[in-house]
């Protein structure tokens, strides 16, 4: 998933639908949501250094095309949204509705990874780190306090939303939240899940900007798990740095602390993050309270950690 949202043409029609009402510090119309950082340049890069066996990667955006990208490489193709979207859905600005239709990119494999331009790989990763011998994804969730964060923002009640959709479906609720980051999936899994809800998720592909009621991919993590389809793990806060017996309290309670982090720009202290916990993926994520400072701190630390251009660039 990639956008320019520095590119004057695409800004002029994301205005033009924008909602009168919009505010620019809220999480469904901030400017975080569709920044280019140049971080997919980094992200490719650390998929050559760390997760070469990735068969192909399909890069999903709305008619750009970065112009350092490689695109006759074999390994590489760019999808359009045109290609996965309901023709009367475009333009949309909105992650939820083009995530929805995911599993419609031609040639996608059954067994698949879906990340964002900000998600990255920090160390070298095996297919079984994503799925079982049996074929299951390992679903990677945080701890999530639904009633405490159920009213901060459009994301939390979206999940929610997603939870309780889950165990009105088979009596069980699954209290995480997602990891923002590398997610695994079966296409099958998917088709499924948007088989019990077809009119949410087509309502969803249609919405242009987020909405508190929009349909999220993490409802097919939630169904998977709660069926038996896919096998939870829960990351958790223990760090290498925290001591013995909080090593042992992870481990005991089937908690992975240093599968990913979550880096926020605007308050973490990028290299702290990764002496503390060693993670095998990250995520740097831009928000609404980022400033201009951060990005580029946040630029300054991807070069330092992949100086070297990849086959993906030309």
């Amino acid at each position: 998933m990639w956008v320019d949202g520095n590119d004057p043409a695409w800004r002029a029609k994301r205005q033009k639908y924008m909602p009168s009402n919009a505010n620019s510090s809220s999480q469904t119309t901030a400017e975080a949501r569709w920044r280019n950082n140049d971080e997919l340049r980094f992200s490719l890069r650390s998929v050559e250094m760390f997760a070469p066996w990735i068969n192909h990667i399909y890069v999903v955006t709305d008619n750009q095309r970065p112009e350092w990208l490689n695109t006759e490489h074999p390994k590489l193709t760019v999808v359009d949204h045109t290609e996965i979207m309901p023709a009367d859905a475009l333009p949309v600005f909105n992650s939820s509705a083009i995530e929805s239709c995911i599993y419609k990119i031609p040639g996608l494999s059954e067994h698949f990874l879906m990340g964002n331009d900000d998600t990255l790989f920090t160390a070298a990763v095996t297919p079984d780190i994503f799925f079982k011998e049996d074929g299951r994804p390992i679903v990677r969730l945080n701890r999530f306090n639904r009633f405490k964060w159920a009213r901060r923002g459009n994301y939390t009640k979206m999940l929610w939303h997603m939870q309780e959709l889950v165990k009105q479906a088979c009596g069980k609720m699954i209290p995480y939240a997602p990891h923002h980051n590398f997610d695994a999936y079966r296409k099958s899994d998917f088709e499924h899940c948007v088989s019990l809800h077809p009119e949410a998720w087509e309502r969803t592909a249609h919405s242009r900007f987020r909405q508190n009621d929009d349909m999220h991919r993490s409802f097919v993590s939630y169904y998977t798990i709660a069926t038996g389809r896919a096998e939870l793990r829960r990351i958790s806060r223990y760090n290498r740095i925290d001591g013995f017996w909080n090593h042992l309290r992870a481990a005991m309670s089937n908690t992975f602390a240093n599968d990913s982090r979550c880096i926020r720009l605007n308050k973490m202290d990028f290299k702290a993050v990764m002496r503390k916990y060693n993670p095998l993926m990250i995520c740097m994520n831009d928000n609404e309270r980022s400033t201009e400072a951060d990005c580029q701190r946040m630029v300054d630390f991807l070069t330092e950690m992949f100086p070297d251009k990849c086959s993906f660039e030309k």
